[in-house]
C-alpha cells in the first residue's frame, strides 16, 4: 500500500502534502476458504467483503466494492484516483474492509442476523503530515444555529472536549467537535473549493483548540509522548524552533503569531487556487 509498491502490514500511514497527487492504495485481502471457518448455519453466499472509503471533514463515504464469499475474490482491490478524488485525494481519508453480513436472516442466539453486522473488519488511515485529524465535523442549519443563541449565518464553532496533552491509541482521537453551517459544509464538498479552503479553516479551528485547551498544557515543561499535542508540535517546529512554552505563549497572548505559524504549516497560501 505505498507508492514505491512496497507492501506494508501498517495501518495508519502519514502522507507528505506534495505526493497525494502520486497516492495510488491498493489492498490485499486474506480471505481463507469459508468451508474451514463457517459454521453451520451460515453459506458463503450470506457474507460479503466489502470496501469503503470515508472522509471524516468533508462527511463522504463511499461503497468502493464488495463480494460475496462464494464469488472469486481479487488478489489485489486497488483505489483509482477518480474514487480518491471523491474522498479528498488521500487527505486524512480512512478505508475499512470488513466481512459483513449480506442480508437480514432469522434471529438466533450467537449468530449475526442483521444485515451489514460485521463479523471482522480493519481499518487502514491516511493522514497528511501538515494537517493531522484532531476533531470532528458536525453541521448546523440556520435554525440550529438560531436555537442556541448563535447567529443564523455563523460559519463554524469549535467545542473543545479535552484530551489534546494525553497519550490516544494511535494518535486517532478526537478532542473537538467543529459544527459547520449546512450549507457552507455543502460548498466545501465541492473538491476544488474544498480543497483551498480545507487549509485555512483547519488553521482556523487548530488555533481555536490551543486557545481553548490552554489550562490543560499551559504549565507543562514537556509534551506526553504520542499525545496529539506532541504531533501538532512537531509539525509546527518543522518550520522553525518552537518549544512548548513558546507555544503557550502564543496560544495565550500572541494569536496573531499562533495562526500564522498555522497557516504556514498548512500551506494555505499554496492551496489557494
Amino acid at each position: 500500500m505505498t507508492n514505491n509498491g512496497d507492501v506494508s502490514q501498517e495501518t495508519s500511514f502519514e502522507i507528505d502534502d506534495g505526493d497525494l497527487s502520486k497516492l495510488s492504495p491498493v489492498l490485499f485481502p486474506a480471505v481463507i476458504n469459508p468451508q474451514v471457518w463457517l459454521s453451520d448455519d451460515l453459506k458463503a453466499s450470506d457474507l460479503e467483503l466489502v470496501l469503503v472509503g470515508r472522509h471524516p471533514l468533508l462527511k463522504r463515504s463511499k461503497v468502493i466494492c464488495r463480494y460475496t464469499l462464494d464469488q472469486p475474490i481479487p488478489e489485489e482491490l486497488e483505489i483509482v484516483s477518480d474514487t480518491l478524488a471523491q474522498l479528498g485525494g488521500g487527505r486524512n481519508t480512512q478505508f475499512t474492509l470488513s466481512l459483513v453480513l449480506a442480508a437480514d436472516r432469522e434471529a438466533k442466539p450467537g449468530s449475526p442476523f442483521v444485515l451489514g453486522h460485521w463479523l471482522a473488519k480493519k481499518t487502514f488511515n491516511l493522514r497528511s503530515r501538515s494537517n493531522p485529524v484532531l476533531f470532528d465535523i458536525r453541521t448546523r442549519t440556520d435554525a440550529e444555529w438560531a436555537a442556541i443563541g448563535y447567529p443564523e449565518k455563523t460559519f463554524y464553532s469549535v467545542e473543545y472536549q479535552g484530551g489534546l496533552e494525553n497519550p490516544t491509541e494511535d494518535g486517532a482521537g478526537s478532542v473537538a467537535i467543529v459544527y459547520v453551517h449546512a450549507d457552507a459544509h455543502t460548498k466545501l464538498i465541492d473538491t476544488k473549493l474544498g480543497d483551498s479552503l480545507q487549509p485555512f479553516l483547519a488553521s482556523e479551528i487548530l488555533a481555536t483548540i490551543l486557545q481553548q485547551s490552554l489550562p490543560d498544557w499551559e504549565k507543562q515543561t514537556e509534551v506526553a509522548k504520542g499525545s496529539p499535542l506532541e504531533t501538532l508540535l512537531k509539525q509546527m517546529q518543522k518550520d522553525g524552533p518552537i518549544s512548548l512554552p513558546d507555544l503557550a505563549t502564543m496560544a495565550k497572548s500572541n494569536l496573531g503569531k499562533l495562526r500564522a505559524q498555522l497557516q504556514s504549516r498548512l500551506n494555505v497560501v499554496q492551496s489557494l487556487k
